[in-house]
């Protein structure tokens, strides 16, 4: 009987978007990998991203123009922004990613390269003589001459969350017919009443159902779960909708550390979920390629991480990072005027914000011109925030007498 392998190119650790784009580039190029996870079923989490993104994530993953079928993902054409003071199409399709679909794709390229999966926890990852070596909670090591660290980023002390829930039932009115409700800052208010801003999105799915989640976009400490289910139940009870299946609980750390390991981290475990939206899907998805070019070309463990999250990706994130602390202070109503001018900014602008590729000038620019189309009063509060946030940040110097 031959013994089981323990020795490969690669070892991914963690199975999610990041994890298995990077193993199934790797496999697909020729190197020996392995991906240990403790299971290897579909995610379950409902995965946004812009349409355009989700063009460039097919076109990543299989080589060409989007032709396979089924779809990667479905596309709403019209996206919606809804805030006191109207509704606006902001004039950039949605997607929803079909998780099945590319978890099989992706599992389906590993294996066509060779590729092997282990079921197993990871409980700690450290260098040796023979190279990184995986250690899983049973004992069993796996060595490769490099260790892809995919499991996750930490908790984090702010966080994005949202309950929601799959309803039938007249949506006009809600959610736009054929499109996406990306956030209505309006929906979810109560006249009179001081709750945490929250804002209901939605889309439709495939199987006639629609999706409404009600979101808090950022908080620290986080808002409570409960909280948030019994503000959309309230709205599904007025609207006259039944809910027909399990609740889908969203928990998204928004300042996580970066995951510290003899390996190299990416995707969230890397810190690369955007620090001011929570979306990172799409980023993880289109850098396996990227990674593993790196690894054949000979890259150490130290190189990648540093293509991964060099100066100009932590310089961005910084800036995003200070995006999310001055969200963190808003009010109901401060946050609803501060997303109806975020929106009424050029597409170029806003566009740049919220991807968390973008450099670090284009995402300042966008900060500024925001602050700058401001109401003076929200204006203020959000340059007052800001200074704060940035002295919080800034160690003391020397006293000099």
């Amino acid at each position: 009987m031959t013994a089981p392998r323990s020795h490969w190119d690669v070892v991914v650790a963690g199975a999610g978007p990041a994890g298995l784009s990077v193993a199934a580039a790797c496999a697909a190029r020729g190197m020996g990998v392995v991906v240990v996870a403790p299971h290897l079923r579909p995610w379950p989490q409902t995965y946004g991203m812009w349409a355009d993104e989700l063009d460039a994530v097919s076109a990543t993953l299989l080589g060409g123009p989007a032709s396979r079928t089924p779809p990667l993902g479905r596309r709403y054409p019209v996206t919606v922004v809804r805030t006191t003071a109207g509704e606006r199409d902001i004039g950039r399709g949605y997607a929803r990613l079909h998780n099945d679909v590319v978890h099989g794709l992706l599992l389906d390229q590993l294996r066509a390269g060779g590729g092997e999966t282990r079921r197993g926890s990871v409980a700690a990852v450290h260098q040796d003589a023979a190279g990184q070596v995986v250690t899983l909670a049973d004992g069993t090591t796996l060595t490769g001459r490099t260790v892809v660290d995919a499991r996750g980023g930490g908790p984090g002390s702010a966080q994005q969350r949202a309950w929601g829930e799959q309803v039938t039932g007249d949506l006009a009115g809600l959610v736009p017919d054929g499109g996406a409700l990306l956030m209505d800052w309006a929906a979810l208010r109560e006249d009179g009443v001081a709750q945490p801003p929250a804002f209901l999105y939605g889309m439709a799915l495939d199987d006639g159902t629609t999706l409404l989640e009600a979101t808090s976009l950022a908080a620290r400490p986080p808002v409570a779960l409960p909280h948030l289910r019994d503000r959309l139940h309230r709205l599904v009870a007025d609207a006259g909708l039944r809910i027909v299946d399990r609740p889908e609980r969203v928990a998204i750390p928004l300042d996580a550390a970066v995951r510290r390991s003899a390996g190299v981290p990416v995707g969230a475990a890397a810190g690369l979920v955007h620090p001011a939206t929570g979306y990172s899907v799409a980023a993880s998805l289109r850098a396996g390629g990227t990674v593993a070019d790196a690894l054949l070309a000979g890259a150490d463990a130290a190189a990648v991480r540093a293509l991964v999250r060099g100066a100009r990706q932590r310089a961005s994130l910084g800036l995003l990072g200070l995006g999310r602390e001055v969200l963190l202070e808003l009010d109901e109503a401060e946050t609803d005027t501060f997303f109806q001018t975020f929106f009424s900014l050029p597409e170029s602008a806003w566009v740049a914000y919220l991807d968390v590729g973008s450099a670090p000038t284009s995402i300042a620019a966008a900060m500024l011109r925001v602050a700058r189309a401001l109401p003076p009063a929200a204006r203020r509060t959000l340059v007052s925030t800001a200074v704060r946030t940035v002295l919080r940040a800034t160690p003391a110097g020397p006293v000099r007498g």
